[in-house]
């Protein structure tokens, strides 16, 4: 009882600085871009980490409201509730016993989600939408196919790039402030050395199939011309497409690197590889992460390289042995 009042009263005393320092950022104008891309999802992170989550997601409500109450700015508030949405579903997973690459795979998937809600609501609410801006700007752009298929890439990799950068970042300041949880610090430990472990992150064997189905089913619906008239949903559907993508090859890449250095011992062959994939990459970029994806499965099936790579990590970071990193 005395730790949830605790908690509550932190959480309150946090809800109340960040309503101060939102409402002066947002009434001067400094407030947009990278303050409430970075500064709002980390803060929130940080109260999760520190206080729980129904603690947090009520200080992030009680903020959006009295921010909106106080200074009418109803694209502020829009904007600050996906802000600390998104900074605290990167919370909830440096909380949990997962694999560091697939907390950002999912929170991007959910980032993704996030942003076109926002954008519905606020084109709804105020009759401004960036998406649609776009659309219209489109129109009058020639190739408008390969315009699409660009956007749809950079909102990819933004929702990963922003997810990414907030992970980092609420970890460091977490570690500084001495509020990381007990997976929370084997993450930041990760991060922080990502060089040496990079190799052993890979997604769990049941996400590697979702993601891979998930892309041979867009792909499907493609080659039928099956067209979604609704564009939100349009953007969200083909751009998680493209961040499946982007973790099917990395995965698959990695176990074939694996199986092969592991088998030749010869980095030649690794080298030659991917020459190969870089080839093939600009060539035929489907039939390449068909045919990954499917040479990676049955390495797995056969060498359980997955359930080996988290046993490594694990170990790594329970006695930190000595191979070249200093624990941080």
């Amino acid at each position: 009882m005395e730790s949830s009042i605790k908690k509550l009263t932190l959480a309150s005393i946090l809800t109340s600085l960040c309503v101060v320092i939102t409402i002066f950022a947002l009434s001067t104008g400094i407030g947009y871009g990278i303050y409430l891309d970075f500064a709002i999802p980390i803060f929130f992170a940080l109260v999760y980490l520190k206080c729980g989550g129904k603690y947090s997601i009520l200080s992030g409500i009680v903020s959006v409201l009295l921010v909106f109450m106080v200074i009418g700015d109803l694209a502020g508030a829009l904007l600050m509730s996906q802000s600390f949405l998104l900074g605290i579903v990167c919370a909830y997973f440096m909380d949990k016993d997962s694999i560091l690459m697939e907390d950002i795979f999912f929170s991007a998937i959910f980032n993704t989600f996030l942003i076109m809600i926002i954008d519905f609501y606020t084109k709804i609410l105020t009759g401004v939408s960036v998406i649609t801006e776009f659309q219209e700007m489109a129109e009058w752009i020639p190739y408008k196919e390969y315009v699409n298929l660009t956007f749809y890439i950079l909102i990819a990799f933004y929702s990963s790039g922003m997810c990414f950068s907030i992970y980092y970042l609420s970890l460091f300041l977490g570690k500084r402030l001495k509020i990381l949880t007990t997976n929370a610090q084997k993450k930041f430990y990760i991060f922080r050395n990502l060089k040496i472990f990079n190799r052993f992150l890979c997604l769990r064997r049941s996400t590697f199939y979702i993601a891979s189905t998930y892309i041979l089913i867009m792909e499907f619906l493609n080659l039928l011309n099956f067209d979604i008239k609704f564009i939100y949903l349009k953007i969200i559907l083909i751009s998680v497409k493209y961040i499946a993508y982007y973790y099917v090859i990395r995965d698959s890449i990695i176990i074939i690197k694996d199986f092969i250095i592991t088998h030749t011992k010869k980095v030649l062959y690794i080298r030659l590889f991917m020459w190969i994939c870089l080839l093939l990459f600009f060539m035929a970029f489907r039939i390449q992460t068909l045919i990954l994806a499917i040479a990676s499965y049955f390495i797995d099936i056969k060498n359980s390289i997955r359930i080996h790579q988290k046993k490594i990590v694990d170990l790594f970071y329970e006695q930190k042995f000595n191979i070249g990193i200093k624990p941080q």
